[in-house]
């Protein structure tokens, strides 16, 4: 068995999103694998993403691909290949390390902590266009670079201490993830100005919006375009799964929830650090 067949065996994801994985994740990570004789029995990559935390990038591993064939659990093989990451992640400097938790029970032992909990918000009825919405990949190269400039900014004026640095490429890559999961990253803007960037899924004959970054003071004006430009009903309803830069928005056709699970956990690598005592806003869609 190879990392690509564990992965599809562990987590069932369909073959157009390993694909990307494999070719656009996989071959930057480092990946820390378990054989026993020609098979991979466990595995674990650390994918250094920038992270701004209080103003300072740096790079942190996020750590995803947590795999162990269910005929080899329970011998100690998680925690050999975590330790060793960590520990590697630590010698280069990084700061904390960070995941997405499918079940945040396994991580607590191993000093995890949930730092980052989704508001989600879901509405209906609230449709108009606003902004013209258009893909990311249609944009040229000069706006492209005014959206994440945008983004950026609006990351940099939140309370929020750590978050991903956004650039070109880091909005190009997502774009081909998203696009595995039936979406895109969606820009909103007029003549002038950038006014949003969004990332979308739809899957099982429904929109997702993974994250919206806007002015919060723009908000309803932000969400009713993105749902125009969906072009859902009155009668259906678009979720929004992190709705922190929506958090001015209320009213008739909007319900807000927060998850009760961790969408981001993290941990210190460094003696003096505590990943409880900063805010997250982490939101890699996988």
């Amino acid at each position: 068995m190879n990392h690509r067949q564990l992965w599809k065996k562990i987590f069932g994801d369909n073959d157009a999103y390993i694909d990307f994985y494999f070719k656009e994740r996989a071959d930057h990570s480092v990946v820390y694998s378990k054989y026993e004789g020609h098979d991979l029995v466990s595995m674990i990559f650390f994918n250094y993403y920038t992270l701004v935390i209080q103003g300072e990038k740096v790079k942190c591993p996020y750590i995803e691909g947590v795999a162990t064939a269910p005929e080899w659990r329970h011998k100690g093989f998680m925690k050999m290949l975590l330790y060793q990451g960590m520990m590697d992640a630590r010698n280069e400097g990084a700061p904390y390390a960070f995941l997405s938790p499918a079940n945040e029970e396994i991580y607590k032992p191993f000093g995890f902590q949930g730092v980052y909990y989704r508001k989600q918000m879901e509405i209906q009825g609230r449709r108009h266009k606003w902004y013209h919405a258009g893909s990311f990949s249609h944009l040229d190269s000069q706006l492209k670079e005014r959206a994440v400039e945008f983004a950026n900014a609006q990351l940099y004026a939140s309370e929020f201490d750590a978050y991903i640095y956004r650039d070109v490429k880091y909005y190009d890559t997502l774009m081909k993830e998203t696009k595995t999961l039936g979406g895109k990253v969606v820009v909103l803007r007029n003549e002038t100005m950038i006014h949003g960037v969004a990332v979308v899924t739809h899957e099982e004959d429904r929109y997702e919006v993974q994250e919206m970054i806007c002015a919060p003071e723009d908000a309803a004006k932000v969400a009713e375009s993105i749902c125009h430009y969906l072009g859902v009903t009155d009668d259906e309803a678009v979720l929004f799964e992190d709705g922190y830069f929506l958090q001015n928005l209320m009213g008739e056709g909007i319900t807000i929830r927060m998850t009760e699970k961790p969408y981001i956990m993290a941990r210190t690598l460094v003696d003096d650090g505590d990943a409880g005592k900063l805010k997250w806003y982490i939101n890699d869609i996988t």
